[in-house]
């Protein structure tokens, strides 16, 4: 592995386990094994670092999430995929929430650029739930978009403060209840006449 390799994939894993604010370049460098000077030739700032990490881990993160929603047999399925992958997640050693919404709340600076980055992949996210609303024939998939992504983040901040399962299957169920109404056609209502 490369230097610039071994320090991005470093700095990610310190940076996931113990938080960004608590890492410092030095320890960085030591644990990739390389001088600070090659990891400034690198990234000449923290700053670009965490970018860095934050952008090396958007396309995989999406790429796990379109394949396990491209999975299912229909809409519906589909639509449900994301929120099935959470109990495994969730109970994964490694689990520590999701790093973009991590790093959102550990850099106060609305202008932070992995700010930009962390709100780059969550519209990401949206937009695949609005995509598949679309194909599941959903009346409004931007708004209804909206509501899955509020769902999925939650479940992801309440898992590491909650039983991480109790929230997933509770996560699971929220999204199924939202789905059904949602593909329920609608029925108009007439007075009942006697």
């Amino acid at each position: 592995m490369k230097p610039r390799e071994r320090v991005l994939a470093t700095a990610s894993k310190l940076f996931y386990r113990e938080g960004i604010r608590a890492v410092g370049v030095d320890r960085v460098a030591a644990e990739a094994n390389v001088s600070k000077m090659t990891l400034y030739r690198h990234f000449a700032t923290k700053d670009d670092l965490v970018v860095a990490v934050l952008e090396a881990r958007d396309e995989p993160a999406q790429a796990l999430l379109t394949m396990a929603t491209s999975s299912g047999d229909t809409p519906r399925d589909r639509l449900l995929a994301g929120f099935r992958m959470l109990e495994p997640w969730f109970t994964s050693r490694s689990f520590r929430g999701c790093p973009f919404m991590n790093a959102s709340l550990e850099l106060a600076d609305p202008g932070h650029p992995a700010r930009a980055v962390a709100r780059r992949h969550k519209t990401a996210t949206r937009d695949q739930f609005s995509r598949l609303a679309t194909e599941a024939g959903i009346a409004d998939p931007d708004d209804f978009a909206d509501q899955l992504a509020l769902l999925f983040d939650g479940a992801i901040a309440q898992a590491q403060m909650r039983d991480p399962i109790l929230v997933a299957r509770a996560a699971l169920a929220a999204a199924t209840t939202l789905v059904d109404a949602a593909s329920a056609p609608v029925r108009a209502s007439h007075p009942h006449r006697g």
